[in-house]
């Protein structure tokens, strides 16, 4: 037979008072616990479905596109609309959005483009950090570019000079929306600005071309 000591006993007892006073936060602590668990493991679950569907329709969406045997330009809206409701926060909705605005501007639709490109630029110009967007800085670039095409060239100017991170191609479109409007100087400016942003010798003789061509008044 096992003996226990005083000590023992009033340890036991002193467990056993705990447990009875207690033992009801304890059981909530370890429901907590176990819901907290379940729910984590549940949320990634739902957000690995999440991810497979809407890469699933990213899927349909490049085989309606590379559909060589028809016009899918009907089946493409609708994925794109399925898309950017449904998952609007992936990089599958910023890249139908890309596509979409492309095919609206072959088509000459440049208001459809530029809804398109809104879309990008506001669902990042949201988030918190203010640091460089690779994703937001293109479709800034991209509706400048629009926007002159359709005959807006200082709203293309504004578009561009109301963010600080403009590199090269930003600073190359600002020269042509300026040239467009006539301002040459300020053409120029831009142009002298792309060629010192950019170390790629193709885009520099491509640039010193355009200020060739500029006509500066005397």
């Amino acid at each position: 037979m096992v003996k226990i000591s005083s000590s023992e006993e009033e340890n036991t007892e002193f467990l056993g008072s705990l447990w009875d006073s207690y033992k009801y936060y304890f059981l909530i602590g370890l429901v907590s616990v176990v819901t907290g668990i379940l729910g984590w493991e549940f949320w990634l679950d739902s957000k690995a479905g999440n991810q497979q569907k809407a890469s699933d329709l990213y899927e349909a969406f490049i085989e309606e596109r590379n559909d060589e045997k028809k016009d899918a330009y009907k089946e493409l809206n609708q994925l794109y609309e399925e898309i950017i409701n449904t998952f609007p926060n992936t990089l599958y909705a910023d890249l139908v959005s890309f596509y979409l605005a492309k095919l609206e501007v072959e088509k000459g639709n440049f208001s459809k483009a530029e809804k398109n490109l809104r879309w990008i630029i506001e669902k990042h110009s949201s988030k918190w950090s203010d640091g460089f967007d690779p994703i937001e800085v293109t479709a800034r670039q991209r509706l400048a570019r629009v926007l002159i095409a359709n005959k807006r060239a200082q709203e293309a100017i504004n578009l561009l000079n109301s963010t600080s991170n403009l590199d090269s191609t930003s600073f190359e479109i600002r020269g042509d929306a300026q040239n467009e409007l006539g301002l040459i100087g300020q053409a120029k400016v831009s142009y002298l600005q792309a060629i010192e942003s950019t170390n790629n010798q193709y885009l520099k003789s491509l640039l010193k071309m355009k200020l060739a061509d500029l006509k500066i008044e005397d």
